[in-house]
């Protein structure tokens, strides 16, 4: 199959996102080549799936990223499904620098780094963090792209209530090379402007390191609100 033939799905969970859905839905529209996306919706109470049918269809699901992501990802078609945030915007080339990349049939897929659409010092520290490709810094908020044969074969993802994103990018790089694209999407800080940066990044790298410590996953969620 040509590179440039390739068939993208952009599958987005969505959990009362009015206020940030509709930027993430334009982005999409501004890409190039073969494409699909949906958005699967967990039981929204604002006008989250209004704002949606405007744009594309909308799958419904039991609530719970993982969920959502598992099931919109059986009605995908595409070669290659990328798994975007609500409140992540894509670069205008995004597409072009996936099929690009994807030529190489060792990639099982891959990721972008992250900026934000707030500028603070330590903010741009974090985005600069995201720029290697190590993955203890690398989750479901930058963008997570893969081949859908290679989706299948890891079964999706695991239906935990959290860091369902980091176990599923550890797990892809047991099926080839898993790649960091030079390019950034825009994510909200609204989880660091809520709780303060210093306290969120502290948040966050307490998950991580309870994560690997086998700290039990339904523990873990109760010291991390899933504000999406």
């Amino acid at each position: 199959m040509q590179v440039a033939s390739l068939k993208i799905s952009v599958i987005i969970p969505t959990l009362n996102e009015e206020s940030h859905l509709e930027k993430t839905l334009q982005s999409i529209t501004k890409q190039e080549g073969d494409y699909e996306f949906f958005v699967v919706d967990g039981g929204s109470s604002d006008n989250t799936v209004t704002i949606a049918k405007r744009y594309t269809a909308v799958i419904t699901s039991q609530r719970g990223r993982a969920i959502q992501m598992n099931t919109c990802a059986k009605a995908c078609s595409g070669d290659i499904l990328l798994f975007l945030h609500a409140d992540t915007i894509l670069p205008d080339n995004a597409f072009r620098e996936i099929r690009k990349r994807m030529k190489d049939d060792a990639v099982a897929g891959g990721s972008f780094y992250i900026a934000f659409d707030t500028d603070t010092f330590i903010l741009r520290g974090v985005s600069f963090i995201t720029r290697f490709n190590f993955r203890l810094f690398h989750f479901g908020d930058q963008g997570i792209f893969v081949r859908r044969n290679v989706f299948q074969t890891l079964h999706g993802y695991k239906e935990i209530p959290i860091m369902e994103d980091y176990d599923f990018y550890k797990r892809l790089g047991r099926h080839g090379k898993v790649i960091l694209l030079r390019m950034p999407v825009i994510s909200s800080a609204r989880r660091f402007v809520r709780k303060g940066v210093i306290r969120q990044l502290l948040i966050n790298k307490l998950v991580v390191l309870a994560y690997w410590a086998g700290v039990n996953i339904h523990t873990m969620k109760r010291f991390y609100d899933d504000m999406r």
